[in-house]
């Protein structure tokens, strides 16, 4: 298992995937909100200690949600800060939101190794691609998801209308997110094709190694993603106050 130290440099990585469009620091805490759109942009990363005491810490985060329409979440992993935190918001009534998401790793040139098929690549965002993401997940604010896409230094891979997926150059680390393929067009091969026009993109971006983040029980990816080469590294779930 993993370091909490070896957790928080993945985590740091992973936070620059999803940057929400509003973030408050809270001693040692980030509250994150980006509109409800996706767990990451819209939960508190506390993996920092801090020196105010937790249940008035966690009640500035209540209220920080509530201003905003939206219950307080937090993304828990094994850094997550203070000790106990997990537990502390399970006695407070938070309850587990989704399955726990792996949190996994690879090497580059493996992946680029084992790919096949045609993905195109641009480093410009398109409406085609958009629509068939936030389409995947019953999401209109196209505005929200622009947002959050087009932050950081992000590609955009696509197989005609039917698949996307996006990366993200983090120093040495290719973030790979979004992956989606609609019904119709699974099994064709299409996961591995834009897995493998990343890879090459994050590679001339100087990127050494891959990660992305997959729901255990998503068993068609966990497949691929393996196939591939990734292995994991930790685990992270949310604790939600309804």
């Amino acid at each position: 298992m993993p370091s909490a130290a070896d957790v928080l440099a993945l985590e740091a990585v992973a936070y620059e995937l999803w940057l929400a469009q509003e973030v408050e620091e809270l001693d040692g805490w980030r509250l994150r909100f980006a509109h409800g759109f996706t767990g990451r942009a819209n939960s508190v990363w506390p993996n920092a200690d801090g020196r105010l005491e937790l249940a008035g810490k966690i009640e500035r985060v209540e209220a920080w949600y509530r201003e905003r329409g939206v219950p307080p979440m937090f993304q828990l992993t094994a850094a997550a800060r203070p000790g106990g935190l997990d537990a502390a918001l399970a006695a407070r009534g938070y309850v587990l939101r989704g399955e726990p998401v792996s949190v996994q790793t690879a090497p580059l040139r493996g992946i680029a190794a084992r790919a096949t098929g045609d993905a195109e690549v641009s480093e410009t965002l398109d409406d085609t691609w958009v629509e068939l993401w936030t389409g995947s997940r019953g999401f209109d604010r196209v505005d929200v998801a622009r947002a959050l896409l087009q932050a950081g230094r992000s590609a955009f891979a696509r197989v005609r209308e039917v698949a996307v997926g996006r990366g993200v150059a983090v120093d040495r680390w290719l973030g790979i997110t979004s992956m989606t393929t609609l019904p119709e067009a699974r099994r064709c091969g299409h996961g591995r094709a834009i897995l493998g026009a990343l890879a090459r993109w994050g590679r001339a971006q100087g990127c050494t190694r891959a990660l992305l983040q997959v729901e255990h029980g998503n068993v068609p990816a966990e497949r691929l993603y393996a196939s591939a080469g990734f292995v994991a590294s930790h685990d992270y779930h949310y604790r939600l106050l309804r």
